[in-house]
């Protein structure tokens, strides 16, 4: 059975869904899946000069643990920035990684695996979100969350 996050944005008051990609990358998910026993809330971080994408980042870890990084991440499939998809979560071991629209410019590798995909049916107000996120960080300056659950079978 196909496991489903939640992904709430409180600030803009938009809640979508995600369905894991179990079948391309099993072991970040599980893992991405496990660390959801109780709502994951992370603070949103936009470099603006990627395009649609911004990093999810939850608070630090106090001691060191082993995810990877740009130039060499725990991915089973290697992807560069500029090939990700609207709706593409990747997960690192530490932050989420959001891409919430069709124009990311970063040619360079990321640093995650590709743990789920928004549903279509949520991919306007996914842009809506990140947007939001972009405005916020870009216009007004305020920090927005992002918090990550488990959703109950659909």
């Amino acid at each position: 059975m196909s496991k489903f996050i939640e992904i709430e944005f409180p600030e803009s008051g938009i809640t979508v869904t995600a369905k894991l990609n179990e079948a391309e990358e099993p072991e970040m998910c599980e893992r991405f899946w496990n660390l959801l026993k109780e709502p994951l809330r992370t603070m949103n971080c936009h470099t603006l000069s990627t395009g649609c994408l911004f990093d999810a980042r939850p608070r630090p870890p106090r001691h060191p643990v082993k995810i990877g990084f740009q130039a060499s991440n725990l991915s089973k499939v290697k992807r560069l920035y500029s090939e990700l998809t609207p709706g593409m979560l990747l997960y690192s071991g530490y932050e989420v990684t959001t891409c919430y629209g069709a124009h990311v410019t970063e040619p360079l590798p990321t640093s995650g695996s590709y743990i789920a995909q928004v549903i279509d049916e949520d991919l306007n107000k996914y842009y809506e979100a990140g947007k939001y996120v972009w405005d916020a960080q870009s216009y007004e300056h305020k920090p927005t969350m992002t918090i990550f659950r488990r959703k109950e079978a659909r």
